[in-house]
């Protein structure tokens, strides 16, 4: 028996609800239109494309990395998947858009004034805005509804997801404003290949990719990367490919210096002007995550190879579709919430299996669990197998459905890892998952 360590960390909270008032209509960048191309300037330091969510979260999970790619004359453009709209109207998106001018402006150091045009994708409107004084700057909006935290989208937007796109729950979503138009999921991921093909990047950067829905990130977050993951993989350039943690990074030590704080701080108080959601200052911003997130940024170390993992169990409930599969499907969910989204046996206990197997050898150092939700149902013990015979302890999951990482001392190249059931609650019927993830790193 090796010694390891487990850690059992609590699901925080979704991010803060924004206000519900209109944001004050206001415009400090001038945009000058269009221009008669939308070919940009060479790119001899390097060509960035940013794909995320909202209009916030390259400020505050990609920087300073993006900062410096700016401030480094690369050629820098981000592609803002949704509106951000959260529910609200037009003049609250459209302030957002705002607000993300005038953030790329200030970490230029120009003037905030922008010339639009069209990305070209045939049958969908997609402006681009480039910043005049400092062309190598460009930002893409698809205006995309709002996911909401839970994926849940908004009864405004007709409670469309990127989420639900993604999971094949709608089989469309459709942008808002003018000229709106609708994606599949197969040609949303298109039209994300599509800008990459017309941009030529040589290093493409996200959200979090590895992680899964349900597991205290924005829905939108995952969704946006992996989005962007499946299109740099039909894009037939070879960029580098990086994401970046996105909530849980308050949880890890601070780890920029005064000079990077200050500096993305900057970038996004210029944003929040905008926003009446954000903060415009370190006062304005008590009570809110912020301050953590501008003193932080971990970047994603590796995929979560659960996930082509294939996977058995000594038991299943193909009634109820909670079969041994729904253990990897990306989404940390279960009964009472979502039944369908987790590994259940039919009155499995102490005994109970679920083995991963990979056709061939994958490096592991570190294993997160995700017990059932449900008050009853509890794994309380374990051991994990793997394919070279060494084996490691598992203690309590956490009742409520919380990540349970078990760190190896050491990375281990292995085919497959068991997971056998030594112990339960006292009120548990049939055990199971919500979710299982396996890396090749011990974490941030």
């Amino acid at each position: 028996m090796r010694h390891f360590v487990m850690r059992t960390v609590r699901r925080r909270p979704a991010r803060w609800s924004l206000a519900v008032g209109v944001v004050a209509a206001c415009a400090a960048a001038t945009l000058v239109g269009p221009p008669a191309a939308q070919a940009g300037p060479g790119c001899p330091a390097g060509a960035i494309m940013n794909v995320v969510a909202h209009q916030d979260d390259d400020l505050l999970f990609l920087s300073p990395d993006l900062l410096h790619d700016v401030q480094a004359n690369r050629c820098v453009r981000t592609v803002f998947v949704t509106a951000g709209d959260a529910g609200r109207d037009s003049a609250y998106w459209t302030g957002r858009e705002t607000g993300a001018r005038a953030a790329y402006a200030q970490m230029a150091g120009v003037a905030d004034t922008w010339t639009q045009a069209d990305a070209g994708i045939s049958g969908h409107p997609i402006p681009i805005f480039t910043l005049t004084a400092k062309p190598t700057v460009s930002l893409a909006f698809l205006r995309l509804p709002d996911g909401y935290p839970g994926g849940t989208g908004h009864p405004n937007t007709g409670s469309q997801s990127l989420q639900k796109l993604w999971l094949n729950d709608i089989s469309s979503i459709t942008s808002l404003g003018a000229g709106a138009s609708s994606y599949s999921r197969s040609g949303l991921t298109t039209t994300l290949a599509g800008l990459m093909a017309a941009y030529q990047p040589t290093a493409v950067n996200t959200q979090d990719h590895a992680g899964g829905f349900g597991d205290g990130d924005h829905s939108d977050h995952h969704a946006a990367a992996y989005l962007a993951q499946a299109a740099e993989q039909a894009y037939v350039g070879s960029p580098t490919f990086t994401g970046y943690h996105d909530y849980k990074i308050k949880n890890y030590p601070a780890n920029l210096g005064s000079t990077d704080v200050a500096a993305k701080s900057a970038a996004f108080f210029a944003y929040g002007q905008y926003d009446d959601g954000a903060c415009t200052s370190l006062p304005t911003c008590a009570g809110h995550d912020y301050p953590y997130f501008l003193q932080r940024q971990y970047k994603v170390l590796g995929p979560n190879l659960a996930r082509t993992a294939t996977v058995t169990a000594t038991s299943q409930d193909t009634g109820s579709g909670q079969t041994a599969a729904k253990a990897v499907d990306g989404v940390i969910a279960g009964w009472p919430d979502d039944p369908t989204r987790e590994w259940a046996t039919v009155y499995g206990g102490v005994g109970t299996q679920l083995t991963l197997s990979w056709p061939g050898p994958r490096t592991i150092r570190r294993v997160v669990l995700y017990d059932r939700p449900n008050p009853n149902d509890q794994i309380t013990g374990g051991t994990l197998l793997f394919s070279d015979g060494t084996s490691t302890a598992v203690g309590a999951l956490d009742n409520s459905g919380g990540p349970t990482e078990i760190i190896l001392p050491a990375a281990k190249t292995v085919t497959s890892v068991k997971l056998t059931v030594t112990g339960v609650g006292g009120g548990t019927v049939n055990v199971g998952l919500a979710e299982i993830e396996v890396f090749g790193n011990a974490g941030p």
